[in-house]
């Protein structure tokens, strides 16, 4: 699947390259493995005249932040609605969001879950309202399916920083698993969210990556994403309160550093340097008892 990043904004653009250039270079020197092969491209482009200048081969899938009311009218969700009707008939973007609100509220008791994936299947939803199949971003992209986002209620500042790496994580799990080519994302949180674009487009490239990790399928080998992503948010897994999962991380999770790094974490509402964020935990395989009874025993 190839993931798509897209942004008017050259600021973000140049940010998610920054990030994946940096994430890619200590992926590789801790010689760790992905479980998908996705391709990344980047774009700074408004989307309503890329639909026009580019061609996408596949299916594809667009991600539009949206509020839990499922209103477009402001943003990257108002330029989609603009986009798909390029090449119709349909002028105002009004007409195509009400029938995805219509749909929306009707389907999700009215309100739409913030970090909560809301896929729409545009071709079924769409082929008795207007000829979808003449406009441009179908003819173009093959746009199949769209999947809203709520990342907040309203429009408003977004105040937890994790609230981007949940709903991220929530619509990784949504297509590990799919037959969608080309997943279309733009920057998330710096509009209406007020996020600083470093440090979300960090966010964005760490949740890819963090994601995808090829660990070991044991329990404690999945712990180490848990505990990466504890660092990278600087919390405290000795919040757990629980001596014996403490123990249990500290001895076959974290590393030395870590520990010294724990004792001083950085500001909440900031993240970690990948620089530092790798050296917290043991990457290698596990080394454990060869059972958890043995060590509830122990």
């Amino acid at each position: 699947m190839k993931i798509i990043l897209i942004d008017s904004n050259p600021i973000i653009v140049k940010c998610w390259q920054i990030h994946y250039s940096n994430i890619l270079k200590h992926i590789k020197t801790n010689n760790l493995q992905l479980i998908y092969n996705h391709e990344y491209q980047f774009y700074n482009e408004p989307i309503e005249t890329m639909v026009q200048t580019h061609k996408f081969t596949g299916t594809t899938s667009i991600v539009t932040p949206t509020n839990s009311l499922s209103y477009m009218g402001g943003g990257f969700d108002l330029y989609l609605l603009k986009g798909m009707l390029l090449g119709t008939s349909i002028t105002n973007y009004k007409y195509l969001e009400n029938i995805i609100q219509q749909h929306q509220m009707i389907n999700n008791h009215g309100y739409l879950t913030p970090n909560t994936i809301y896929k729409i299947d545009l071709v079924k939803l769409l082929q008795q309202k207007y000829d979808y199949r003449a406009s441009t971003i179908y003819h173009n992209w093959n746009v199949v399916e769209m999947a809203q986002l709520p990342t907040m209620i309203v429009p408003e500042p977004i105040h937890q920083i994790t609230h981007i790496f949940d709903g991220l994580w929530n619509l990784l799990h949504e297509y590990h698993q799919n037959n969608i080519d080309n997943l279309v994302i733009p920057g998330i949180g710096t509009g209406y969210g007020h996020l600083d674009e470093f440090e979300s487009t960090k966010i964005m490239i760490f949740t890819f990556f963090i994601y995808n990790l090829n660990f070991n399928q044991t329990r404690l080998d999945q712990l180490k994403k848990s505990v990466l992503i504890l660092f990278f948010f600087n919390k405290d897994y000795h919040c757990l309160r629980n001596e014996f999962e403490i123990k249990e991380i500290e001895e076959y999770i974290v590393t030395e550093y870590g520990r010294a790094r724990r004792e001083n974490l950085g500001e909440q509402g900031k993240v970690m340097e990948f620089d530092e964020l790798f050296k917290c935990v043991k990457l290698e395989p596990s080394i454990k008892p060869s059972s958890d009874s043995e060590m509830v025993r122990e």
